[in-house]
């Protein structure tokens, strides 16, 4: 090569070409990189604006022990020592039929929380001698009801199949409550018809409930508790999509996919570690699911099935119902006004 000759062929397009490429990239990432930036400055400045909202769902299976429930004064006070702790904001509780049992629980909680009474989510309820009437619902906030209000379903299942979803009243619970100043939060709490032979009260149910949630004006809701389904057993319901077509699951919103949810250790009844109902197929029937309005935003942080334990004895420990709890800590953001 002469001295005189280029380095580059100046007559060729393929380096030209490259040249733009690189630069085209180099000024991509650039702007990515910018946007990122930007993006990450913007939340770390909104930052003030999330609030977190912890909450707890248990059914407690609280059925008198003539009716086929076990160890329940001793789960109960189990229950109750472990909601004195104040871990959660909001505890949501289901099957909790029994007066007794809703004054020891009561009689635990953590000092400053609030709790539902038996008469307030319900029309009418015996729960001294049978759940006869009851919704077997309750809500413990660590921030005062604002309301407190209860719609009994209009359907309670078959008085012919004698599995006492005709004599019970279940229902929606619902508490208004604000975590933090301006944030507004409607939380509902419900237990629907179970067996899967109910699956045309359940649906019904499930309908109604819907309905009622979407009233609701305030800035969050939050609607935890025992739905009785599935999402591969009864698949062909419509009980899920209903209540997905309005409403975030946060476990699907923390796992976002299916298969790393819906797993025999996540199961909510018939889970492998639970004490109770480990023999039976392992479901999922326990959720909490959320919504915002407007251009508010909601997100699980955390999300957690917990296996909840107490001691029997000097030795043997028991779950504290034939239920998992199912437990979320979520994110609630407004825009600056």
């Amino acid at each position: 090569m002469s001295d005189v000759e280029p380095l580059l062929d100046e007559a060729s397009p393929r380096w030209r070409r490259r040249s733009a490429f690189i630069c085209l990239a180099i000024f991509s990432c650039g702007c990515l990189a910018l946007a990122a930036a930007i993006v990450a400055s913007y939340f770390l400045l909104q930052q003030k604006n999330v609030v977190g909202l912890k909450v707890m769902s248990l059914n407690t299976w609280g059925m008198p022990r003539t009716f086929g429930s076990e160890d329940k004064s001793l789960r109960m006070e189990a229950i109750g020592n472990h909601i004195k702790k104040g871990e959660y904001d909001v505890y949501l509780l289901e099957e909790l039929w029994m007066r007794p049992d809703h004054n020891v629980i009561k009689s635990l909680i953590p000092e400053g929380y609030f709790m539902t009474e038996v008469g307030d989510l319900a029309s009418s309820c015996d729960g001294t001698i049978g759940p006869d009437g009851c919704s077997g619902l309750a809500i413990i906030s660590k921030f005062p009801f604002v309301e407190i209000k209860f719609h009994g379903y209009s359907d309670h299942g078959d008085a012919l199949w004698l599995d006492g979803e005709y004599l019970a009243r279940k229902g929606v619970g619902h508490v208004r409550i604000e975590p933090a100043e301006g944030y507004i939060v409607d939380v509902f709490v419900t237990h629907t018809c179970a067996s899967d032979y109910n699956y045309y009260y359940r649906q019904r149910q499930v309908k109604e409930l819907v309905q009622i949630v979407e009233k609701s004006d305030v800035d969050f809701v939050v609607l935890g508790g025992d739905f009785n389904v599935d999402p591969k057993v009864n698949a062909n319901e419509t009980t899920l999509g209903d209540i997905q077509s309005i409403m975030v699951n946060s476990i699907d919103d923390f796992f976002k996919t299916i298969e790393t949810w819906l797993v025999p250790s996540r199961a909510t009844y018939g889970n492998p570690s639970n004490t109770y109902s480990s023999q039976y197929n392992p479901v999922l029937y326990d959720y909490i699911f959320h919504k915002p309005r407007g251009k508010n935003l909601i997100w699980t942080n955390y999300f957690e099935i917990p296996f909840l334990k107490a001691l029997k004895g000097n030795e043997s420990e028991v779950s504290f119902s034939d239920h998992e709890a199912v437990t979320v800590n979520l994110n609630l953001w407004k825009p600056k006004l």
